[in-house]
């Protein structure tokens, strides 16, 4: 297995790679040698995500495609398929957040958040994995959150979603264990991605920023993480380094899930 070139010939599909974790995995596979296509919404990351892409395979892609809306999904597959013939390595890395308490939530934004969270890598998954199964090869790779293993006041859609993602992996992963395709799940912690860096940045400077700080260094035992950190389990997970491992939910978290108390 040569250390450098690790997804050498290998196709992969990051649903959201525009900017943030999904960048970070797109940019790392592209280095170890795969041919890489991201989706995404803003139509300027992408074009700048897809020149940085090609710098290692013109044959990189960004696609545009808003994973809430079932036929864009269904679409981008395709366009993928048509260009390509498959893929041999599926990430589904869109994660879309609203805050409430439980009751309160309105049937607008649980069915956002399970089309986009939930449901758009299933679909993904039921149009590349028949090409998967005629390859004898093939790797799904779900990019979960510490929030589908535990979780805060607030977040029971968000959770719901997440957890729905990893016990479908399980299924999946058992469903075609015999075939050559693993399915695994990476569940992050508190990442410092472009998302929390604009949180961060929406408190002007002071105590209540400050406090703020203070609070997610509290959070795990460890500092807070790095996109690529996430993107490095992802090369583990989608590589050969990782042939006998499936079924699986890996905690990116800094030890944040084993922690009694804040």
């Amino acid at each position: 297995m040569d250390y450098q070139r690790m997804l050498e010939g290998k196709r992969a599909f990051i649903t959201t790679g525009a900017r943030g974790i999904g960048k970070a995995i797109a940019v790392l596979f592209a280095r170890q040698g795969a041919v890489v296509a991201v989706g995404g919404r803003d139509d300027a990351a992408l074009e700048e995500t897809q020149a940085e892409l090609q710098r290692f395979d013109p044959r990189c892609l960004a696609l545009h495609c808003d994973l809430s809306v079932a036929e864009e999904t269904e679409n981008v597959c395709k366009q993928l398929l048509e260009k390509w013939g498959g893929v041999d390595i599926l990430v589904n890395t869109v994660g879309v957040n609203r805050h409430c308490t439980a009751h309160l939530f309105d049937d607008e934004t649980m069915a956002t958040l399970l089309e986009t969270n939930y449901l758009s890598g299933l679909r993904c998954m039921r149009q590349f994995v028949p090409g998967m199964l005629e390859r004898g090869y093939g790797n799904i790779i779900n990019i979960s959150s510490i929030h589908s293993e535990m979780s805060m006041p607030g977040f029971m859609v968000y959770a719901g979603t997440k957890g729905a993602m990893n016990a479908a992996a399980r299924v999946m992963a058992l469903d075609y264990a015999r075939t050559g395709i693993r399915v695994n799940t990476i569940a992050p912690g508190l990442i410092m991605s472009d998302n929390m860096q604009r949180e961060i940045d929406e408190y002007a400077p002071g105590h209540d920023r400050d406090e703020f700080l203070a609070m997610l260094d509290r959070m795990q035992p460890l500092e807070p993480g790095t996109m690529e950190d996430v993107a490095n389990a992802a090369l583990f997970l989608a590589s050969d380094m990782s042939s006998y491992i499936t079924g699986q939910t890996i905690m990116v978290d800094g030890g944040a899930s084993i922690k009694a108390h804040p």
